[in-house]
C-alpha cells in the first residue's frame, strides 16, 4: 500500500468522523426542540482497489444522514392532535358558561325562582304588608335580571367563540402557506441528492399544528412534497399551491362566521358540515349547538313563566282595586327580554275579589301554586324541575367533554412517549457516540501522522 493511499484512508476517516461528530452535536443541541427527529449517520466503506495479493480498502465515507422516524406513530399522533384540539376547544368554551349555573352560591336562575315564589308566599301570608310586597317585587326583578344576564352571557360567549373561529381560519391559512413553502424547499433539496431532514421535521410540526385545528389527511409524492386535504377531499395544499379557508358572515345564523372553502374563481363551499374534528369542530359545536340549545331552553322557561304568571295575575285585584294587569311585560317572552311590568306594590293582585281591603289572599295562593304545577310546554314538569334538567344536561355535557379530554390526553402522552423512543434524542447514547467518534478521530489523526512520518523517513533515506 502506497503512502499516498494511506494518507487518503486517514483523510476519509478524519472527514467522516467529523461529520458523525457534527450529527451527534446537532442531536444534542435539539434535544428539547419540538418535533425534532434524531438523525443517524450511515457509514459505508469506500470501494476497494484491486491489488496484490487481493483488493485493498480505500477508507470510509458517510453514505447518508437519516431521520429516526416511524410513519405509523406519526399518523397516530396527528389523529390524536385532531381530537385533542377538538376536546380542548370544547372544554374551554363550556367552562366559560359554567357561571350561568351558579345555584350552589345562591346566584343562579334556580335560586332566584325559589326566592321569587318564597317571597310570593310571604305576600299571601300577609296581604296587607307593603314591605312583603316590596320584597316580592324586588325578587321578581332579580329573577328577570338573572334571565337577562344569562342570555347576555350566552351571546357574549357565542361572539367570543366566533372570534376564535375567525382566528383559527387565519391560523389554518398561515400553516398551509408554510407547508407549501416547505414542500418547495424539500423538493429542491432532495432533487439534488440531499436529505432534507430538518425541513421534514419542520413540516411535520406544521402538519401537527394544522391537524390540531382541522381534521386533515395527506399524501406524499416521489419528490417529497405532500398534498393536504381537509374535510371530504377539499385540497388545502397541492405541492406549492394553497387553497384558503374563509369566514363569511351567515345572515341565517345571526351573522356568525360560516367556514367556507375557497376553490378559486370566486366559488366557495361551506365546510362547516364536514369538519369532523380539530379545534374548529369543538368551537363550532359549542357556538352552533350547545349555546343555541341553552338559549332555547331558557327562552322556553321565561316564556312559560311570563304567560302563566300574567294569566293568573290578571284575574286578581290589588290593594287599590286594580285588576286585569300583567305582572311581567307581555312582550318580554324570552330570557333576554323578560321584565317586570308592575312598579306599584299596591297593584300586586293578591285578592280574588274587590270586596273589602285587602280582600282575601286567594289569587296570591293561586300564583304561589304555579311553583308546583307541571306545564306541557316544559315537558309536563315544574319550573324548577325544568331548570334543573337544563342545568343537569349542561353539567353532563361538560363532564363528558372533560372525560374525553382527559382520556385523549393520556393517549396522546403515550403516543408522544412512543415517538420519543423512536425519534427522541437520548443524551446518554449521543455522549457515548461522541466518545466513540472522538476516539475514531484521534486514530485517524494518528494514521495521518504516521503516514507523514513514513514519508519523511523515505525523504531522509534519499538524502
Amino acid at each position: 500500500m502506497s503512502i499516498n493511499r494511506l494518507m487518503e484512508i486517514g483523510k476519509s476517516a478524519l472527514f467522516t468522523t467529523q461529520q458523525a461528530i457534527s450529527v451527534a452535536g446537532h442531536n444534542i443541541a435539539n434535544v428539547n426542540t419540538p418535533g425534532f427527529s434524531r438523525q443517524q449517520v450511515t457509514l459505508v466503506e469506500n470501494r476497494p482497489e484491486n491489488g496484490s495479493p487481493g483488493q485493498i480498502g480505500t477508507g470510509v465515507h458517510a453514505e447518508s444522514i437519516r431521520r429516526a422516524f416511524d410513519s405509523f406513530v406519526e399518523e397516530q399522533l396527528l389523529a390524536s392532535r385532531e381530537r385533542l384540539g377538538e376536546y380542548t376547544a370544547s372544554s374551554n368554551a363550556l367552562a366559560r358558561l359554567d357561571p350561568l349555573f351558579g345555584d350552589a352560591n345562591n346566584l343562579g336562575i334556580g335560586a332566584s325562582l325559589n326566592n321569587f315564589f318564597g317571597a310570593l308566599q310571604d305576600v299571601a301570608t300577609n296581604p296587607n304588608d307593603l314591605s312583603a310586597r316590596t320584597v316580592f317585587l324586588s325578587k321578581a326583578t332579580t329573577l328577570a335580571g338573572q334571565f337577562n344576564q344569562s342570555s347576555a352571557a350566552l351571546t357574549d360567549a357565542q361572539q367570543s367563540i366566533d372570534h376564535q373561529v375567525g382566528q383559527t381560519i387565519t391560523d389554518v391559512n398561515q400553516l398551509t402557506s408554510h407547508i407549501a413553502d416547505l414542500n418547495t424547499k424539500i423538493a429542491n433539496a432532495e432533487s439534488s441528492g440531499q436529505q432534507a431532514n430538518d425541513l421534514r421535521d419542520e413540516r411535520g410540526v406544521a402538519l401537527a399544528d394544522l391537524a390540531e385545528r382541522i381534521k386533515i389527511s395527506s399524501i406524499e409524492d416521489a419528490t417529497g412534497q405532500v398534498t393536504v386535504f381537509a374535510g371530504r377531499g377539499h385540497v388545502l395544499v397541492d405541492k406549492d399551491r394553497t387553497y384558503q379557508l374563509v369566514g363569511v358572515p351567515d345572515l341565517s345564523n345571526n351573522g356568525l362566521l360560516d367556514v367556507r372553502y375557497d376553490a378559486g374563481a370566486g366559488a366557495t363551499t361551506s365546510l362547516g358540515p364536514v369538519i369532523q374534528s380539530g379545534r374548529l369542530k369543538g368551537l363550532l359545536d359549542a357556538r352552533d349547538q350547545t349555546i343555541p340549545s341553552l338559549r332555547a331552553s331558557l327562552d322556553t322557561l321565561a316564556s312559560e313563566l311570563v304567560t302563566q304568571v300574567n294569566q293568573q295575575h290578571r284575574l286578581g285585584f290589588g290593594l287599590d282595586g286594580s285588576t286585569n294587569q300583567d305582572f311581567f311585560a307581555p312582550t318580554g317572552t324570552t330570557a333576554s327580554t323578560i321584565a317586570v311590568s308592575l312598579t306599584n306594590v299596591r297593584q300586586i293582585a293578591v285578592s280574588s275579589t274587590a270586596v273589602g281591603v285587602p280582600g282575601n289572599n286567594a289569587n296570591a295562593l293561586a300564583l304561589a301554586g304555579l311553583r308546583s304545577t307541571a306545564f306541557a310546554p316544559l315537558g309536563n314538569v315544574t319550573y324548577q324541575d325544568y331548570y334543573s334538567t337544563i342545568a343537569g344536561s349542561f353539567g353532563s355535557t361538560v363532564q363528558g367533554v372533560q372525560s374525553n379530554l382527559q382520556s385523549q390526553q393520556v393517549l396522546h402522552d403515550q403516543l408522544t412517549s412512543q415517538r420519543a423512543s423512536v425519534s427522541g434524542v437520548s443524551m446518554d447514547e449521543e455522549l457515548a457516540n461522541l466518545l466513540q467518534y472522538q476516539r475514531s478521530f484521534e486514530a485517524a489523526s494518528r494514521m495521518i501522522t504516521t503516514a507523514d512520518q513514513l514519508f519523511q523517513d523515505i525523504l531522509a533515506m534519499k538524502r
